[in-house]
């Protein structure tokens, strides 16, 4: 693990990022364009970092300025890991809902019906609110009826103004758990 810490300060100090941790970059409210690139690398490169590394430079490119450039790497890392890593997994989708592109539609329509990694998919479920389409209004509408995201769908149908979904959003005001009755209840508000 400090191996893995060492790699990570060498690479971002050769382009002026100092760091003692990925962290650092994590919890900063300081850019850091010019590390972009590098962490991208890092994560391209098969070095064996621990699950805790990986998912701070994961988390480390939840900025603006990774999107477009990190997105391809995020669903590859996805792709690899297995469904055990549901923490890296939900980090993954928490970037991709930040830097999302609307040409990452398929791929994330692809990764929300593969219910194999269950609760990590709810960032991307989130992610597809911020694309406006009917293949995915229609992919959130069926996502009501999956326990691991609905709450994320009901939210991100909330996002997108869906009438078609509102009858169906309206039947969860009574939901049993407080949080989807409270989603229900704001998404129906911005449906209007």
């Amino acid at each position: 693990m400090i191996y893995n810490q060492e790699i990570i300060k060498e690479r971002l100090l050769k382009v002026g990022v100092e760091v003692d941790s990925i962290y650092d970059l994590v919890n900063t409210n300081e850019k850091y364009p010019q590390a972009i690139d590098t962490l991208i690398s890092l994560l391209n490169e098969n070095i064996d970092f621990n699950q805790k590394i990986k998912e701070g430079i994961v988390r480390s490119l939840a900025v603006k300025e990774a999107k477009g450039k990190a997105n391809d790497v995020l669903f590859k890392l996805y792709e690899l890991n297995s469904e055990d890593l549901r923490s890296l997994n939900w980090a993954i989708g928490n970037t991709i809902y930040i830097i999302v592109q609307p040409k990452d539609e398929e791929k994330i329509i692809e990764i929300v019906k593969d219910k194999s990694k269950g609760t990590a998919r709810q960032m991307f479920v989130s992610a597809l609110g911020k694309l406006k389409s009917d293949a995915v209004e229609k992919v959130l509408i069926d996502l009501l009826d999956d326990e691991d995201v609905r709450g994320h769908a009901i939210s991100a149908l909330g996002k997108l103004k869906s009438l078609k979904a509102a009858s169906k959003i309206s039947t969860f005001l009574d939901h049993d758990n407080s949080w989807i009755r409270k989603v229900a209840k704001k998404a129906l508000k911005k449906i209007g």
